[in-house]
């Protein structure tokens, strides 16, 4: 009988350790480049492998390996310049992918972007959508820039680390300003297709007709309230501050979603969350999903506690959370914005929505409650 109790207890041994994916205590959460297996973790901004596409520094604080191909977050730095190698083109050639859902959030500087006839010149916290099989193309124009593209399914950074050289930066700078790579044009061309799921359209012409930051001024762009459309294959773009906005007013929080289940398929949610300081009588709000979630910050200071540990993390600064994790987050200083989301269409977005109230303003209320 003795032996019995000892053989059950290594076979529930066994058990619980083929479902926890990493040992809680035992790991550091702050990382300094993405781990190679699903772990939560903390990246610092302009940390990890790094490579260069001209003068385009492309950087993948999630990639498919670390959230188990759920979802890659690449950030490109860079400023403008001729960057295809095809002639006088000043963008990324024309393209569509027939797997990856790709999505553009202008984290600073201006970005434009092109899709289907139409662009709009993405400023600061600006948002695009490009679903499978629509044709796009963007394009850096101010001199310090930076791109946040979030990609479903995971993956898409191999094609940029296929086609590009190894960025050293010993001074960590955000991209070379003054020293620029030789476009790797025969890489390129045997990269793309459907081993990376790139298609080019070289052909393909995209209007450079802007008015006030548009090619369709009939739609408002910074000077009128942007909607999403409630499908998931129709290209669009969402202007910083003038789409919904949801008030979360017991935590004092406003939600800005970006993609809702209605236009990624329920594959994904993103938005962006301003929150006020938390109070010394509040306390955090413990969250955990099936799916794997994000966290950027994109100002102020954003605490956030799992595995038994709590890093306070700062401009640019990313988090991974993988499904089944429990974690917390808060501000502990007056203003902090982050950008966040998700797998799946019931993530910390969609939750916090649905406990909130539809807010025509872009911070939190002045007062308590």
């Amino acid at each position: 009988m003795e032996a019995l109790h000892l053989i059950l207890g290594l076979l529930l041994v066994l058990r619980v350790s083929a479902i926890v994916p990493y040992p809680n205590h035992a790991i550091d959460l702050v990382v300094n480049e993405p781990p190679s297996y699903v772990r939560p973790y903390v990246i610092p901004d302009l940390s990890g492998p790094a490579v260069v596409l001209i003068n385009d520094v492309i950087r993948a604080p999630i990639n498919n390996e670390s959230s188990g191909g759920a979802f890659s977050v690449l950030q490109l730095n860079a400023q403008p310049y001729v960057r295809s190698g095809y002639g006088d083109l000043f963008q990324s050639p024309p393209h569509y992918h027939t797997r990856f859902h790709e999505t553009f959030f202008c984290y600073k500087g201006s970005v434009t972007l092109w899709a289907n006839g139409e662009a709009r010149m993405l400023t600061a916290q600006d948002f695009g959508s490009m679903p499978t099989y629509q044709n796009h193309s963007y394009s850096f124009t101010e001199p310090d820039s930076t791109l946040v593209a979030f990609i479903h399914p995971g993956g898409f950074e191999k094609f940029y680390f296929n086609v590009s050289a190894p960025f050293n930066d010993p001074t960590s700078a955000p991209f070379p300003p003054d020293i620029h790579t030789r476009f790797l044009e025969q890489t390129f061309e045997a990269a793309i297709g459907p081993k990376y799921d790139v298609f080019p359209i070289f052909n393909n012409q995209f209007s450079f007709n802007f008015t006030n930051g548009t090619t369709n001024p009939s739609l408002p762009w910074h000077n009128g309230n942007n909607t999403a459309p409630q499908d998931d294959h129709e290209p669009y773009y969402l202007a910083n501050n003038w789409s919904p906005k949801y008030l979360h007013r017991a935590k004092g929080r406003v939600i800005q979603p970006r993609v809702q289940a209605a236009q990624s398929a329920g594959n994904f949610t993103l938005s962006t969350m301003v929150m006020r300081r938390k109070l010394a009588n509040e306390t955090a709000t413990e969250y955990q999903f099936d799916a794997p979630q994000f966290f950027q910050v994109l100002e102020g200071v954003m605490m956030i506690r799992m595995v038994h540990q709590t890093v306070a993390m700062s401009t640019g600064d990313v988090a991974f959370i993988p499904g089944g994790t429990c974690f917390q987050y808060w501000s502990e200083v007056a203003f902090t914005k982050v950008y966040f989301g998700g797998s799946g269409s019931s993530g910390l977005s969609d939750t916090l929505i649905k406990q909130a109230e539809l807010w025509p303003y872009a911070v939190f209320p002045s007062y308590i409650g």
